[in-house]
């Protein structure tokens, strides 16, 4: 993904726990020696509403790379800020001001979406040539989550844009409440693993599953997960939003596909919250990771095998399987699959996610 720095976004509503989980990613005294090295090499960006920093009490002491942005919401008032924030980093980094480090976390408050820090990381032009956006880890309450996704945009476009999610507060629900719960996570997004706060992942285990160079699938064990075996089921919905999984067992023309996004995105009909996957084009020999925010199709990179064991993902009739996922408003689905079709035909299927838990 080059040289410049991974920035992860952490989110999630009002009171989901993510000052508590980051503290505990940060600052455990029982964390591996991999977490603590990782740790110590983290910046972290917290940006709170109101003029004093409440939350700012409680991660103080995690590290001393604590920056906080206490202007409004990062999501609007305070984009200016995030960039001065990020330039500052840099050079003082670059000087030898403050300790060298190798990721920046950005803790948003409980009512901001994502979307305009990815769109301020990519347009910036200091930003984009030093830093990068790495993906969101997003924090959904168990107790009041279900909720949460029925009344609130925010907490819908939150867990959609989540690359991973953590459960937490699952102490405070029965075992049908948050079966429930990820069921309806996993129609909303179901390309993300799912994790359990109190099961209490590492720092590098959800800074992986949460980067966008996880792609999708990239182990035998979630293979059967994506493939479907040529299963032709309908896109599971949630309110007005659906999510579609597509394969091919064939590699995919490249052209056909860039344009088949370029006409989804400027389709003024459908409204595309994300696109993510794995795609295998003609004539490469690795796989090509996918991602794509709102109308925004970001740089196609390749994934390297060694490291994302994506060859495991061979095996439909012996051929490269190509993934990808789209996640829209509204009920379009057909018509996005008949657009699809028209440009990328050849060993298409059509399949559902059941789910990808990891507790």
């Amino acid at each position: 993904m080059s040289n410049k720095i991974p920035v992860t976004v952490v989110s999630g509503f009002l009171g989901s726990g993510k000052t508590t989980l980051l503290n505990r990613l940060l600052s455990a005294p029982g964390a591996s020696a991999a977490d603590a090295a990782a740790a110590a090499r983290v910046v972290v960006i917290v940006n709170e509403l109101g003029a004093i920093g409440v939350e700012h009490a409680q991660v103080r002491h995690v590290s001393e790379g604590v920056v906080m942005l206490d202007s409004g919401c990062l999501c609007c008032t305070v984009r200016g800020e995030l960039v001065d924030a990020l330039r500052g980093l840099f050079m003082a980094g670059l000087q030898k001001k403050i300790p060298p480090f190798s990721r920046i976390i950005i803790e948003t408050t409980g009512i901001a979406d994502p979307v305009p820090i990815i769109y301020t990381l990519k347009y910036e032009p200091f930003l984009s040539d030093r830093f990068v956006y790495d993906g969101c880890i997003s924090v959904i309450d168990a107790a009041y989550g279900a909720e949460q996704l029925r009344r609130d945009p925010v907490a819908v476009q939150q867990a959609v844009l989540g690359d991973a999610l953590v459960i937490s507060k699952t102490d405070l629900v029965n075992n049908g409440r948050l079966l429930a719960l990820q069921h309806e996570l996993t129609s909303l997004n179901p390309e993300a693993r799912q994790y359990l706060a109190q099961s209490q992942p590492g720092l590098l285990e959800l800074l992986e599953a949460g980067s966008l160079r996880a792609g999708m699938p990239h182990s035998s064990g979630r293979l059967g997960l994506w493939t479907g075996r040529g299963a032709r089921q309908l896109p599971f919905a949630h309110g007005n939003i659906q999510a579609l999984t597509m394969t091919w067992n064939m590699p995919v023309p490249r052209a056909g596909f860039i344009k088949v996004v370029d006409l989804l995105h400027t389709d003024a009909e459908l409204e595309l919250l994300r696109i993510k996957g794995v795609l295998w084009f003609l004539g490469q020999d690795q796989a090509s990771a996918i991602h794509g925010v709102h109308r925004e199709l970001y740089p196609i990179e390749l994934i390297e095998p060694a490291v994302h064991d994506v060859r495991h993902m061979q095996a439909v009739e012996g051929s490269q399987v190509s993934v990808l996922v789209l996640i829209f408003r509204g009920t379009a689905g057909e018509r996005i699959q008949q657009e699809i079709a028209k440009f990328i035909p050849d060993g298409l299927s059509l399949v559902s996610s059941g789910g990808n838990f990891v507790q």
